[in-house]
């Protein structure tokens, strides 16, 4: 959820952990929890709690209000971005926003905040939803996509896709907690919140 992505203290990425799910950039050592509650999705609220030992890893654990269960996460960054080469990043847990499906993915991450001249990152990739024994309820991989930026001093807006469907998020943020809306699909607006140590 919006209180992630490291990119200058500001997010790009998926709801729940809106901003997490797809990427490994929470500064080593750090927690982050966050919730969405939003009618329109199937699982309808979801709280994720993230950690970031030393290292390339980030664990998680995702709580789905419907169904009512936990789903667990890893997400490893195999590469750190180097210039114009982006981070890249792997992970096990969920796929496709406000659904609760179990998934796996790989994603390139960039911090463009350089190139923008404010903070803003991106990320592309590509996802597949599976089931906890192992199979794929896709036919093929889906696409992954997501933006995010600064658009006001503490405020950030994200697009993103997840293969199947199109959200967005409007937060802002004051010191280590974020709020916002969260459009579900762009159709039902949710809220969101988070807290970033």
């Amino acid at each position: 959820m919006p209180a992630g992505y490291a990119v200058q203290g500001e997010p790009a990425g998926p709801a729940g952990e809106l901003t997490d799910r797809f990427s490994a950039h929470l500064p080593s050592g750090s927690w982050l929890m966050s919730g969405a509650v939003n009618g329109g999705m199937p699982t309808e609220a979801e709280i994720f709690i993230w950690h970031k030992p030393k290292g390339r890893f980030q664990f998680g654990v995702g709580l789905l209000a419907k169904p009512q269960t936990a789903r667990w996460l890893l997400n490893c960054e195999l590469q750190r971005q180097k210039g114009s080469a982006p981070s890249i990043t792997v992970g096990v847990g969920l796929q496709e926003v406000g659904v609760g499906n179990p998934g796996i993915f790989a994603t390139a991450n960039w911090a463009l905040t350089n190139f923008l001249k404010m903070p803003s990152s991106l990320y592309v990739g590509t996802g597949r939803r599976i089931t906890l024994d192992g199979k794929t309820l896709d036919k093929s991989w889906v696409p992954l996509l997501g933006f995010s930026s600064q658009v006001a001093k503490g405020v950030s807006a994200t697009v993103q896709m997840d293969g199947r469907k199109w959200h967005g998020v409007l937060s802002a943020r004051a010191g280590e907690f974020r709020a916002g809306i969260f459009a579900f699909k762009f159709k039902t607006i949710g809220i969101i919140v988070g807290w970033q140590d």
